[in-house]
């Protein structure tokens, strides 16, 4: 049955009059819907099994759209689209909200650590939900060729003005997409992080899809790491669930909720918390 909601994807008169795409963007990206090979017409992506179309808006492809409402529940889409607005208009003073700027050192350092292993560097890395780039800027240089997928458009517009003026945009590929049906091939990338996003996913079973569409892009023996709120003695006066300013859902995690949801597809070799606030899970796909 198709749902009827309220669109917030990309707009058409945004898109590009010459999109170039190179070789090794295409060979990451694959029809969010069949997984299937996408091909560069005029200024959009053709999915080479279903003929669906998807446009290419300031040099960043659009996954988010319409015909994903039939693939979730009403009240899954709809807090989707509130949180896509929200974030959207948010993405122009994000990166200075006091409590990230405290926090995205020690962050950044824990994740790393926790991403890499035993590994020095990889060839492919994504972020899953890399917002206006505040870790992925620092992901990059641990990667040959870096992506990142998030569901606001604005985010990943800032996103791109951070890497270009960092000199990293010619090893990036940024798309717009729902992390619960990403537009990667599958066994596509060495490393995969996913930092605080999983919370704002409004349903259990599209947050399970998030981790296992995770595993799927995941090439075997690839490392994650995957954070998520932790309900801790330090959040729980915050609640369990609820929703942030502007309409975001929320979830926070007991130790067990997180370990089981990240392990339901992935091998969770460490769990630890940050600061009380997150959960950090990282490990490694197997083969």
């Amino acid at each position: 049955m198709r749902i009827e909601q309220n669109f917030m994807g990309a707009s058409e008169p945004d898109v590009e009059v010459a999109v170039e795409m190179t070789e090794w963007q295409l060979e990451l990206l694959a029809c969010p819907f069949e997984q299937a090979p996408l091909h560069l017409e005029g200024k959009q992506l053709r999915c080479s099994a279903c003929g669906r179309q998807f446009p290419v808006v300031d040099g960043i492809p659009s996954f988010v759209v319409p015909d994903l409402a039939n693939l979730h529940e009403a009240h899954e889409w709809q807090q989707k689209q509130v949180e896509m607005q929200t974030r959207n208009e948010q993405a122009v003073f994000y990166d200075r909200l006091l409590g990230l700027l405290l926090l995205t050192p020690f962050e950044v350092a824990m994740t790393v650590k926790a991403l890499l292993g035993e590994h020095q560097r990889f060839g492919t890395l994504a972020e899953i939900g890399c917002g206006t780039g505040r870790m992925l800027r620092h992901f990059a240089q641990y990667a040959d060729i870096v992506v990142g997928a998030d569901l606001s458009l604005e985010s990943l517009r800032r996103c791109r003005q951070r890497f270009e003026r960092l000199g990293l945009w010619g090893k990036a590929l940024l798309v717009h997409a729902d992390a619960s049906f990403l537009p990667f091939r599958t066994n596509s990338f060495d490393a995969v992080a996913s930092c605080q996003m999983i919370e704002h996913v409004p349903s259990e079973r599209m947050r399970e899809r998030v981790i296992a569409e995770i595993a799927r892009i995941l090439k075997p023996n690839g490392r994650f790491a995957i954070s998520g709120y932790h309900y801790s003695l330090l959040t729980r006066w915050f609640g369990k669930e609820g929703f942030h300013k502007g309409g975001i859902y929320f979830f926070r995690f007991t130790r067990d909720e997180f370990l089981r949801l990240v392990g339901t597809h992935l091998s969770v070799q460490n769990l630890r918390t940050v600061f009380g606030y997150a959960w950090l899970a990282s490990g490694v796909k197997g083969a």
